[in-house]
């Protein structure tokens, strides 16, 4: 089955893409859908929380492939580079919200062409834009995630995730793999019981569960830094600790330093606030540590670029048989050829 008919078998509204790097082949998985769904007559609507279409990368200087959107499509971006865009389109309304590039504006697409893309930065606008763009008619919306805000892949404001990963992430194609099924097993970690999910959301703060039920609220501003001082809360009556925030390297090696917790579930909000390096959190996990998070990622692909702007490149077929091994049971798409799919 084609990704394009998963999506829509499944119901899902708004489906977030994000790039595990720039170059990654985010905007070429993006194309490559709303392709698709046009074949199919899927009306389609996309916005971005980072500026994207541009013919070159601001961050990196390199060629970038252009956004093509068709008539009838559906798009949410900013007023400036809704100016530099040479599809016609007709103006649904102005949102109100404000980004670096002016103010967000919903368009229906009139007369093909190239667009660049800026849309919404905070959580609460872009759940607003994708609600509006699927008011006016969108099937399903599209949202270009930036790298450095993979938080829009939350499934509180989108219902499933495609991760974009390729060549560009190593010359070795052993470590592509690695930081890929890294990425994948973050975004995929299961949820916590229900009543831990009700003390955490009351609680909203980062705290020590205990078997019985009670709280303990550490005396922090943010957990950043604050690993050794929640680790001193934690005893053999704790059965859960709740990272509010970011979840880090030095956080985990501070948190580990307890003995207890190799019997305790660390809980966080989901798969995108894990920013520690891979050796740790792999070497943490086989240790025995147990993370769980309240609100659960639904991954429903992994694409791939076998081609790195750097001027080299992986044998597609490898490439992706390799990947399929490292990730069973998750779709696996090549985009750059074609988007060949089992």
């Amino acid at each position: 089955m084609r990704l394009i008919e998963t999506i829509i078998q499944n119901n899902y509204e708004t489906v977030s893409i994000i790039g595990l790097a720039k170059n990654a082949g985010k905007t070429m998985t993006l194309n490559y859908l709303m392709e698709e769904g046009a074949k199919l007559n899927i009306k389609t609507g996309i916005t971005s929380t980072g500026r994207d279409g541009e013919n070159t990368d601001i961050v990196t200087q390199t060629q970038k492939p252009p956004i093509f959107v068709t008539e009838g499509m559906f798009a949410a971006t900013a007023k400036k580079t809704l100016m530099l865009s040479n599809a016609k389109t007709e103006i649904l309304e102005t949102s109100g919200i404000s980004t670096a590039l002016g103010e967000v504006i919903l368009v229906k697409v009139r007369q093909k062409g190239n667009m660049q893309i800026a849309g919404p930065v905070t959580a609460k606008d872009m759940k607003y834009v994708a609600g509006r763009l699927k008011h006016y008619g969108a099937q399903v919306v599209f949202i270009d995630g930036a790298i450095d805000r993979k938080a829009v892949s939350s499934p509180v404001i989108t219902d499933a995730c495609i991760i974009a990963t390729g060549a560009v992430l190593s010359r070795d194609m052993k470590k592509v793999l690695e930081k890929t099924a890294h990425a994948v097993e973050c975004y995929s970690l299961g949820e916590t019981d229900e009543h831990v999910k009700n003390i955490v959301r009351k609680t909203n703060k980062t705290c020590i569960i205990t078997e019985e039920g009670r709280i303990r609220v550490p005396d922090i501003k943010t957990s950043i830094g604050g690993g050794k001082i929640i680790s001193d809360l934690i005893d053999e009556k704790t059965s859960h600790v709740f990272i509010k925030g970011a979840l880090t390297s030095s956080m985990l090696k501070d948190l580990w330093g307890n003995k207890h917790l190799r019997g305790i579930k660390l809980i966080i909000e989901d798969g995108t606030r894990i920013f520690a390096d891979i050796d740790v959190w792999n070497e943490m996990r086989r240790k025995g540590l147990k993370v769980e998070v309240i609100n659960k990622i639904n991954v429903l692909a992994v694409t791939l670029n076998p081609v790195s702007p750097e001027g080299y490149f992986f044998d597609s077929h490898v490439f992706k048989e390799n990947m399929k091994k490292v990730l069973p049971g998750i779709k696996v798409v090549d985009v750059a050829w074609g988007g060949d799919e089992d």
